[in-house]
């Protein structure tokens, strides 16, 4: 128990040394200018692409008809997911040419 206290002791005693001389050869601080940037703020999405499409119900039984019908409303929503994808596709590519000649003055 004497030997641990000991070594905390030592150990103390080196780390406070350590501080003392690395805040003496620590240098003056730089007369650089710092400069402050900006947080960059993401533009908010059109409404219309923040609301998902609703997937249709799988079908109640297997009979042709159930099936064909299921096909057809899963195809109608298969559709709309493209067409989603698509605008948001777009939109994000308006936002670049929005925000490119910006960064190509600076």
């Amino acid at each position: 128990m004497r030997l641990l206290k000991t070594a905390k002791k030592q150990a103390a005693v080196v780390l406070t040394a350590l501080a003392i001389t690395a805040c003496a050869s620590t240098p003056a601080p730089s007369a650089t200018e710092i400069k402050i940037v900006e947080k960059a703020v993401m533009p908010t999405p059109p409404a219309a692409l923040m609301v998902a499409p609703v997937r249709p119900n799988p079908p109640k039984d297997g009979k042709t008809a159930t099936l064909l019908e299921h096909a057809a409303e899963f195809g109608g929503y298969v559709s709309e997911l493209k067409n989603q994808n698509q605008a948001w596709r777009d939109w994000v590519n308006s936002q670049l040419k929005i925000d490119s000649p910006s960064e190509v003055a600076k």
